[in-house]
């Protein structure tokens, strides 16, 4: 059973980067990756990208790309990314950045198109022109100054289903609350102690970034593990040292969105997807990014999801939930 998700949209891209780096400060790279070149450099502790097409080709290359893969491309510059950085990675997580991000952005939650300084902060994304780096420092203690800014992260996806599974049921919002759709959601105590409550989450979402009159959308599915702590009820966060096995099988979508050519509905689609993962980490899969005109956009997506804690968190069997997921 397939059914249509209207999922708002605030995106923007500003197009961006490269495919390869360098070690030394100001010097650029280049690669050749299927016939195009791209190039980027370091600059004060940032990557600096050649142009907009430049970040476009980098983002191409760099979707749905592994850690690892990350590790390697990111190593030989000359800066410290917001991926590499754990105390930062925690102070962006509500942003929801697709993956890569993490790879492009420095822990100050910048990098540069040209000369211009892309800058993140509290869900927004700030555009300061002629690298000028006193008004960079101006907005950062007083946003009021800035003069481009346009809204970054997660948007909410709309449906009126409700769907039952495991011990949780949802209506269209996730636990504890946010704009992805995670009524996909399984309970339970890890080897049947009472003091350690775990789940897992199967959700999709929308990452959009604003930019006038069009917005660039990276339409993404998850699965998490995540622990109930805190002195908060319901503050589940991400668990951290638990390996997992993620699997999702005979994953189809469609996505329909207006394009910004001539505003005619177009659509993008993917068939027989199956993706598996084992470590600490959660799995996170981008269906597939794209410029829209129009702020409404349409998915449908059916698909096998499953997870499984991996011994010694899970001697008694039970830490492991499928689904057979219908958004």
């Amino acid at each position: 059973m397939k059914k249509n998700l209207l999922i708002k949209l605030m995106v923007a891209l500003i197009a961006t980067t490269t495919i390869f780096s360098c070690k030394k400060e100001n010097r650029s790279a280049t690669e050749t990756k299927n016939g195009t070149v791209a190039s980027v450099t370091s600059k004060n502790g940032r990557l600096v990208f050649k142009n907009s097409d430049a970040f476009k080709e980098t983002a191409s290359a760099l979707i749905n790309k592994d850690a690892g893969y990350l590790l390697n491309w990111e190593k030989d510059f000359n800066f410290t990314s917001l991926r590499s950085d754990s105390s930062a990675s925690q102070a962006y997580d509500s942003f929801g950045f697709p993956v890569f991000y993490g790879s492009i952005l420095n822990n100050k939650g910048e990098y540069m198109i040209a000369d211009t300084i892309v800058y993140f902060n509290n869900g927004y994304k700030y555009l300061i022109s002629n690298n000028d780096e006193a008004l960079l420092n101006k907005i950062k203690k007083d946003p009021s100054l800035a003069t481009l800014k346009f809204k970054a992260g997660i948007v909410p996806i709309t449906t009126s289903s409700e769907v039952k599974s495991g011990s949780l049921s949802t209506q269209s919002t996730s636990l504890p609350g946010g704009g992805t759709d995670a009524r996909y959601q399984h309970q339970f105590l890890r080897n049947g102690d009472p003091n350690s409550q775990r789940k897992f989450v199967f959700e999709i979402f929308n990452y959009v970034e604003s930019a006038g009159q069009t917005s660039i959308c990276y339409v993404r599915t998850r699965i998490k593990q995540e622990y109930l702590g805190g002195n908060k009820p319901g503050n589940w966060l991400p668990t951290s040292t638990e390996s997992y096995v993620k699997k999702i099988t005979g994953m189809n979508f469609t996505v329909g969105f207006f394009n910004t050519g001539n505003g005619t509905l177009s659509y993008v689609t993917g068939s027989n997807i199956n993706l598996s993962e084992t470590d600490i980490t959660k799995l996170d899969y981008t269906l597939c990014t794209f410029q829209a005109s129009q702020s409404t956009i349409t998915v449908s997506l059916t698909g096998t999801y499953s997870a499984t804690v991996l011994p010694p968190w899970n001697t008694d069997g039970k830490s492991t939930y499928t689904a057979n997921v219908a958004w």
